[in-house]
């Protein structure tokens, strides 16, 4: 009786299991639109030391002495000094051009001038510590040049050593004669050990005056290319499988302050000691401009990916040329293009095949302007459809099979719209949003209008909850949102992240995809997610037909918890409220004076909890707010159970120009509703806010502003596409879990016999969850053989937290 009982538990057990798996039926028959050849690319801005100190392999950091402290103040010895410990006397000054002192050429600027009084017993000096540090590598060899000139009698050697400079790790000899006329020296050393962290000098033993300049030292580079990438960081890029590059930028496209600042294509190309460089103003330090154009194209080449080049308006963050004016931009923009596509017997393809590239580099879409059409024209957009027209018409005639795209609104709208018109082949949509927004725009452009212009989503990252350098929920956000796109190729040909990469000493944006420092590199969980993508991408999409038993019954329960509390909130914002109740400060600067308790920070999410527990989903609240100063209004909290789990009502949000309810759930904010208005500086408001389950009302005063529902978290559950690649026969569904709870998914196949299956996985134990630098690989991919059940159905393990890729051949 026992056994058979127990025997009856268990079958009832596995019969339940069974029938909650969720079941994802893929009928092989059932097409949709065709993969795009051009999913996916890549985005490279120079921003966090992207370029110079990055991707681009130089290791002397300011090697033409033209580097200062900010943009505006003079040049100054950044990253060189004189060895003060060794036994000799040598000064070092900068020197400009005069009639007396003759620089190198007309590009640079500054030189350095030595003044040495040294001896072989006691030698004099000079150090460069590279980007935060030089990598020295056993066995591997450097190449050094630089240019001198001056009256000096003795011998020069070029050396790598430890950041004290006692242990010398490579040494050479320069066989350099010192004369009266700029000329150029080269060596090479070889290290024979390891220290990420090693500087480099050039050691002095005799007497007289030196002047120097374009001081370069390159280590081995990505597939040996003159003045060419630093090979792990490359590589990178090259896993990446990109069919596009989009380069510079960007702001670095635009510049800041005045049009200099701007990306020149034709200062950037030539020998690098013809190269002036200039202020990166918008990301905050100088950049030599050895990544140049040329080099740009020579690498979308290497990477086997089509340049695709983004173009400057006449505008720059602070100013503008007026429309009138800017046929000097569109002469700019034809000359690269002739540069770049150009025959060998036109002026700049000549100048091209001169720099060692013979054959045309193909341009085949160019951008029109970044992201230079928004509402506010405060907002480096001025008549932008005025301007886009103008290099239209140019272009049209001159390069007419160029795909050309457009900026539409970049942030602040979830839905820009191409205001105008003209004809334009792709738009750039722009995304930077919480993990939330991704998932749940996993269904985004299947309403697109397909007779409009293709869409190309040029920037896009989880850049809210993605915690410290990027967490596995920004992953799979990023995931679904892919997905979702790739079911829609036929609409959003063209997809790339943003931004790609960060030096960890200099970090102006966050998350990053891929972070290095001088030895060493690693990907987010974002990069990995971008890797493995392209990588199994298929070649037509598959209609899939999901059933999850979980979710329906988790869409039932009431988002609206039996326990909570509520509280205030301000952002970049002081308000006071009048309230009974003992506030728990969450962050701000918050005082409770009596019934009035006031937020004094102007900083973001400020918040104050009261400690008193609202028992039920159905409550009403009364309150009194005031603005005190600053830009926005007011917040009431509501249904707060956690700092990752909470709804607010925003009176005088969005700069003081909306009203709005927000649900945030696991970090992720979803907007529920918005509505136009604004609060007054210095006025008392009587807020009711009634919560009956999911519905919500809440009156500002008299006025009733919102009566609507609260929002399921769509975000948390399965999300599951599949396309075919006709080449290889072979099946690819795609799985994402961005949920805490683990599941078996049953593949169900028609017209399709799978005869063996893998799975590529990339999982993490909790969706916080980063790799570091020093734990590179908490999160990576692995993969698995699976045993189909049948000719007709796969079961799969569905971890929580997860990317899984199933690959199947018949």
């Amino acid at each position: 009786m026992k056994t058979a009982t127990l025997l009856t538990v268990n079958l009832l057990l596995a019969a339940a299991t069974a029938s909650a798996q969720v079941n994802i039926n893929i009928d092989v028959q059932q097409r949709g639109p065709k993969i795009s050849p051009t999913h996916y690319g890549i985005f490279f801005e120079d921003i966090n030391h992207a370029a110079d100190g990055g991707l681009y392999a130089e290791l002397i950091r300011n090697r033409s002495f033209e580097d200062g402290p900010k943009y505006g103040a003079p040049a100054d010895m950044q990253a060189w000094c004189v060895d003060a410990t060794y036994p000799s006397e040598m000064t070092a000054k900068l020197i400009q051009p005069t009639k007396k002192v003759k620089l190198l050429n007309a590009a640079q600027h500054n030189a350095l001038e030595l003044n040495i009084k040294a001896t072989a017993e006691a030698p004099a000096c000079l150090v460069n510590e590279g980007y935060w540090g030089i990598n020295a590598v056993q066995g591997r060899t450097y190449r050094l040049s630089f240019f001198a000139k001056g009256k000096y009698k003795g011998g020069i050697k070029a050396v790598l050593t430890d950041r004290q400079g006692r242990e010398v790790y490579a040494e050479t000899a320069v066989e350099a004669v010192i004369g009266k006329d700029w000329k150029k020296y080269t060596a090479t050393l070889q290290a024979h050990a390891n220290d990420p962290k090693a500087q480099f000098a050039l050691v002095f033993d005799g007497v007289g005056t030196v002047d120097i300049d374009v001081v370069s030292l390159f280590p081995p580079t990505f597939k040996n290319r003159e003045n060419g990438m630093r090979p792990d960081l490359a590589n990178m890029l090259w896993q990446m499988h990109p069919k596009f590059m989009r380069f510079p930028g960007g702001c670095f496209v635009e510049g800041q302050e005045n049009p200099e600042n701007a990306f020149h294509w034709e200062k950037t190309i030539g020998p690098i000691e013809e190269r002036e460089g200039h202020w990166n103003v918008n990301w905050g330090y100088r950049t030599t401009d050895g990544l140049g154009f040329h080099e740009y194209l020579q690498l979308a080449e290497d990477l086997g990916a089509k340049p695709l080049y983004v173009v400057n308006v006449g505008l720059w963050h602070g100013g503008l040329t007026p429309v009138e004016d800017i046929q000097p931009w569109i002469d700019e923009c034809l000359s690269a293009l002739e540069y770049a596509n150009g025959d060998v017997t036109t002026k700049y393809g000549a100048l091209r095949a001169k720099n060692g590239h013979p054959a045309p580099f193909n341009i085949e879409y160019l951008e029109i302007g970044n992201e230079n059409n928004q509402p506010d024209q405060r907002q480096q957009s001025d008549r932008y459809y005025e301007r886009y027209d103008k290099f239209r018409k140019v272009l049209r005639q001159k390069y007419p099979n160029i795909k050309l795209i457009g900026n539409v609104v970049a942030w602040g709208d979830d839905n820009p719209k191409w205001e105008s018109d003209l004809e334009v082949d792709l738009l750039d949509e722009h995304y930077y949003r919480n993990p939330a927004w991704f998932s749940d725009a996993f269904r985004k452009y299947d309403s697109y209008d397909r007779k409009g212009p293709k869409i190309y989503v040029g920037e896009y990252a989880v850049t809210s909850g993605f915690g410290d350098l990027g967490n596995m929920n920004a992953a799979l956000g990023e995931a679904v949102y892919m997905m979702g796109i790739e079911n829609n190729s036929d609409m959003v040909p063209l997809n790339s992240y943003a931004p790609i990469f960060v030096n960890e000493n200099d970090a102006k944006w966050r998350p990053d995809m891929i972070r290095f420092n001088s030895s060493r590199v690693m990907g987010t969980p974002s990069y990995y997610v971008q890797m493995l993508m392209p990588q199994n991408i298929g070649t037509q999409v598959v209609k899939v037909a999901q059933e999850n038993p979980y979710e329906a019954q988790r869409l039932k329960a009431s988002v609206t918890p039996k326990k909570s509390r509520a509280g205030f909130a301000t952002w970049l914002t002081k308000a006071t409220f009048k309230n009974d109740d003992e506030l728990e400060c969450i962050s701000g600067n918050w005082k409770q004076a009596g019934d009035e308790s006031s937020q004094f920070s102007m900083r973001e999410q400020c918040v104050a909890i009261s400690k008193k527990v609202v028992d039920g989903d159905h409550y009403t609240l009364k309150f009194r707010a005031r603005k005190d100063s600053g830009r926005e209004g007011f917040m009431i909290v509501f249904n707060y159970v956690n700092p990752q789990n909470y709804c607010w009502l925003n009176f005088g949000g969005w700069g003081n120009t909306q009203h709005g309810i927000e649900q945030i759930s696991g970090g992720g904010k979803m907007q529920v509703a918005t509505k136009r208005g604004s609060v007054e500086e210095g006025r008392w408001y009587d807020i009711t806010l009634k919560v009956a389950g999911d519905n919500v009302k809440a009156w500002l005063d008299d006025e009733l502003v919102f009566d609507t529902m609260l929002k399921h978290d769509t975000s948390k559950g399965l999300f599951s596409s599949a396309t075919i690649d006709d080449q290889t026969g072979e099946l690819i569904v795609k799985v994402v879990n961005t949920s805490d709870e683990a599941t078996t998914a049953a593949l169900n196949l028609s017209h399709f016999n799978a005869k063996c299956a893998r799975v590529i996985r990339l999982a993490a134990n909790d969706g916080m969850d980063e790799n570091t630098l020093q734990q590179p690989t908490n999160i990576h991919p692995v993969e698995q053989i699976l045993s189909p059940e049948s000719a007709k159905k796969v079961l799969v393990e569905i971890p929580a937290y997860s990317l899984n890729i199933i690959r199947l051949k018949q």
